[in-house]
């Protein structure tokens, strides 16, 4: 049925009723339901058709909707609210009924059937459009109705000067649909073109001399993958397709330059005359004045989108908005030119899209290919994009290319769809200073010290932090960030501040850092962190239809790094090795790198930053191969031969005062950690441990136990207590095993105090326990051997490991522990040494396998060799205690009383307790 009133000339805030124009064709709903007899589609009609004229859209929708369930009968309103602006046209409503079997219901006769409501759904992001929703409600809905609704909304914007535009999308072949219908048609004299997102949009295209029409029958179908998230934008777009009465893209340039005339309208002696000539008397500078008017427009004027009116593409004027105190990107833009213009800087608008990114090149030359537009400027040959809805842009700043990678530029003339050029930008958004303390050498923490100047979401989440969340959590983000910055880091101390004005974040703090030294090649080295090891390409594509797709390189992005080691006088001979100086592209970014040396100081200065807006697929692999060879030639700290032993540096720093601050750095760290957190009292313990004071470190052990029972910690516990309180160690280790029953060194501890004390059936029953609850065959086989061995039962020990090297003869592993085995017990120690041999032939590097061989050695009374293979035993691993008490006893046996005390005092060092077990065996 249709509602017949007489129509009005002027666009209306309330929805008006009539007939379908004759322009429509009106779908035949009963022909529809008998060719789809059965049908059980939800949509039984979505028919969309489009006139266009000079100056005027109007969009004609019918809805028809089969209620198939409740679910559908609670969600259908949401295509039944027509939404139109009332200053650029009307709703006109033609149909609104519901088809019950033979019965149809006239919704529209119901008195105030529509309410109009202003729904300003944007609203939290400062935008107001001025559109209006008519919303209904039906009562009585029954099961199989079909409601329909059909109505035309008109469009009439002055701000295109005659020009007319419009686009429409398609729903997926998955939706099943009875009747679907999408037409464009224009008078055959008016100049239209069209285009559609993707190749196979393909209209049926007519003419008969009054009326060119288009009709699109195009269901896309769904992809049965997604499109990654990091591919280019225009690999994602969806289907759709725009006509627009623009000739070209300078036709867009000139219609949109028209809008923002030079007669702007600013009042010679008002308020906002009086800001732009203040800015002109404090410099005479152009980029500095080019700077405070964009300061002014950022800062002063408050965002806030209008579509009122037609301010969806007319600007307020700047005087409005400098009244207002407010405006949209239009607004601001206006003022920014107007400002800007009076300071002698040439500058036009330009249309952008925030979102779009490559696609916008490919669009039909219309107003909606934009949703943006910011100011180009123009200064001594140099362009300048400026945005007044950003805000923190600084005179540094100035030169930093936006994100939008198309702009048109709006002038008289016209200008074509230009590409916006990557640069670097003048400011880095993270810029990190980190100093390293190594005084205490490389095995106690150095102090360290860390300032980050931060520009960036960062920077923001820390400033909302401050203002919003207890001082706990601001504590907890300051100390999460902060440790991203330093290498294997505890902080002690950490402050943030926020400069309003340049709206930049100061992170600030201060800890111990356990830097990571490894021994090669008889020498101690630092690899330098690099900002390139957290480096990312894109490996290729493992799907065929994804293999081509190119990545986009994150932009704006642009970190420094700056880092400097300072290392102590008797380290004035410290030399690097890798690749100090890179300067390259590398995966989309400019990476460079520089170290040095000056003095005793290392110092590392990286920065990288987009250099390309994406990286094309066949360059991944390339790129990834780059990176690796860059990181493989890192920079590294290597310390002079001559460098003292570690227990030594430790020697040297406990006797000087210095020692106390490492104290009181931990100290502060556990004071100001969480009543559940056990972490900082075990950070303390292992420092207790490393300078010797073993009572301080159980102390702290046992405290961060009372805050939570870890295995792990238990087991340390028990290697301390081991040569102070065998009876405490005892407990502990056991301890340990009840919360982790399979846990193989606290077991094998365990076993040898009771082995210690010749209490062999307690180490079965321990043994027996451990097999119960899952302890592999392997792990029970060696403490197997272990107990044999102790008992005096060597053939029988002998046997087992004999068979079991017949089973895996090329096992390393079984090798290395006959091997041992033989050594301890002094016997075929000639099979011991072959059986080392082979185990060491088969295996990697190991300092375990050196040590039972030189093991061997020394129960043959052959100390030279024992100690050649305990010096290749240390350059794989220089801590662990028992390589040097065996060398230690090797030395002995040669006479070099003072190369003996040296490894005595190593040993003490790395663990003091380390003769409890091996000394029983080195007589």
């Amino acid at each position: 049925m249709y509602f017949v009133l007489g129509s009005v000339a002027q666009a209306s805030a309330d929805p008006k009723f009539a007939k379908p124009g004759e322009w429509m064709e009106v779908a035949d709903l009963d022909q529809i339901l008998e060719d789809n007899a059965g049908s059980e589609a939800v949509l039984v009609i979505l028919d969309q058709q489009r006139q266009l004229e000079v100056g005027k859209v109007s969009s004609y929708r019918d809805v028809a909707i089969r209620i198939d369930s409740a679910k559908t009968m609670s969600q259908m309103m949401t295509l039944f609210r027509p939404i139109w602006h009332p200053d650029k046209g009307d709703l006109t409503i033609h149909r609104y009924e519901i088809i019950r079997g033979n019965e149809i219901i006239d919704l529209t006769s119901i008195d105030g059937i529509f309410d109009v409501i202003r729904r300003e759904k944007d609203l939290e992001r400062q935008q107001v459009n001025g559109m209006l929703t008519a919303i209904s409600q039906i009562e009585d809905l029954q099961l199989n109705d079909i409601v329909r609704m059909s109505f035309t909304v008109t469009n009439q914007n002055k701000a295109l000067a005659g020009r007319v535009q419009s686009s429409g999308g398609f729903v997926t072949s998955t939706i099943k649909i009875d009747f679907s219908r999408q037409v464009v048609r224009w008078p055959s004299k008016m100049k239209v073109q069209w285009r559609g997102s993707k190749d196979e949009i393909v209209p049926e295209q007519k003419d008969d001399g009054t009326w060119t029409s288009l009709s699109f029958d195009h269901r896309p179908k769904e992809l049965d993958y997604k499109i990654p998230k990091n591919a280019p934008p225009r690999f994602k777009q969806k289907s759709y397709f725009e006509v627009a009465s623009f000739t070209s893209w300078e036709d867009v340039s000139r219609v949109n330059a028209a809008l923002y005339p030079q007669n702007d309208g600013i009042v010679k002696n008002g308020d906002l005359n009086r800001e732009i000539q203040a800015i002109a008397k404090r410099t005479q500078d152009k980029q500095e004045r080019m700077a405070l008017a964009l300061q002014l427009v950022q800062d002063k004027v408050r965002y806030l989108y209008n579509g009122l009116g037609f301010g969806n593409y007319t600007p307020q004027t700047p005087e409005e908005t400098w009244r207002l105190r407010y405006g949209d990107c239009k607004a601001k833009t206006y003022l920014l030119l107007a400002a800007l213009r009076r300071l002698g800087i040439k500058a036009v608008p330009m249309l952008v899209n925030s979102g779009e990114g490559d696609n916008v090149k490919d669009r039909l030359p219309s107003f909606q290919a934009f949703n943006h537009i910011i100011v180009k400027a123009e200064l001594d040959g140099k362009i300048y994009w400026l945005d007044g809805t950003y805000s923190g842009t600084r005179l540094a700043d100035l030169g930093d290319s936006p994100t939008h990678r198309y702009g048109l530029p709006s002038l008289k003339r016209g200008a074509k769809l230009e590409a916006i050029p990557i640069r670097q930008p003048g400011r880095p958004y993270q810029m990190v200073k980190v100093t390293y303390d190594l005084t205490a050498g490389t095995k106690l923490p150095a102090p360290f010290e860390l300032h980050a100047t931060l520009r960036d979401s960062d920077a923001r989440k820390l400033k909302e932090a401050m203002a919003q969340r207890t001082a706990e959590k601001s504590k907890e983000m300051r100390e999460k960030l902060a440790l991203q910055y330093v290498l294997d880091g505890l902080l002690t101390e950490t402050q943030f501040s926020y400069d309003e004005d340049l709206e930049t974040g100061y992170l600030t703090a201060k800890g111990l850092s356990y830097l990571d030294w490894e021994t090669k090649a008889g020498k101690r080295r630092h690899e330098l962190w690099s900002i390139a090891s957290g480096f990312k390409i894109q490996k290729s594509r493992d799907r065929e239809e994804l293999r081509e797709l190119p990545v986009v390189i994150g932009y704006p992005y642009f970190f420094r790094y700056h880092v400097t080691y300072n290392l102590p006088e008797r380290y004035n001979m410290a030399k690097m090795t890798g690749q100090s100086e890179f300067s390259e592209e590398l995966g989309g970014y400019q990476f460079n790198r520089s170290v040095r040396k000056e003095g005793n100081q290392v110092i590392s200065e990286e920065e990288y930053f987009t250099s390309r807006w994406e990286l094309p697929a066949a360059e991944f692999e390339p790129e990834r191969q780059k990176l690796a060879l860059l990181r493989r030639k890192n920079v590294e700290i290597v310390l002079p031969e001559n460098t003292p032993e570690p227990w030594q540096e430790l020697e040297h720093y406990v006797s000087l005062e210095d020692i106390a601050k490492l104290q009181h750095a931990f100290d502060k760290h556990v004071s100001l950690a969480k009543d559940d957190d056990d972490s900082a009292l075990a950070n303390r313990a292992y420092f207790f441990q490393s300078i010797g004071n073993y009572d301080r470190a159980i102390a702290d052990l046992q405290a961060a136990l009372a805050i939570e029972s870890d295995p792990e910690n238990y087991k340390w516990l028990g290697d301390l207590q081991l040569g102070i309180d065998p009876v405490a160690a005892k407990a502990s280790y056991r301890k340990a095993t009840e919360i982790k029953p399979a846990y193989f060194d606290a077991l094998l501890n365990l076993i040898r105090l009771h082995l210690r004390r010749e209490r062999f059936e307690e180490a079965n029953l321990i043994l027996q326990k451990a097999k119960d609850d899952g302890l592999t065959d392997t792990s029970v086989d060696s403490l197997q051997i272990e107990i044999l061995q102790a008992e005096g039962k060597f053939k029988e020990a002998l046997r087992i490991m004999n068979d079991l090297v017949e089973e895996e003869p090329d096992a390393a592993g079984y090798l290395a522990d006959r091997c041992m085995l033989r050594a301890m017990e002094k016997v075929d120690l000639d099979a011991a040494l072959e059986d080392c041999t082979n185990t060491i032939e088969l295996a990697e590097r190991s300092a375990y396998y050196h040590f039972i061989r030189g093991l061997v050695h020394y129960q043959q009374g052959n100390y030279q060799q024992t100690v050649k293979d305990l010096d290749k035993a240390i350059k794989v691993n220089d801590h662990l205690a028992y390589l040097y008490i065996l060398r230690a006893a090797a030395h002995d046996k040669l006479g070099n009383t003072a190369k003996s005390e040296d490894d005595s005092r190593a040993a003490e060092f790395f663990y003091k307790h380390a003769g409890w077990y091996w000394g029983h065996f080195i007589q």
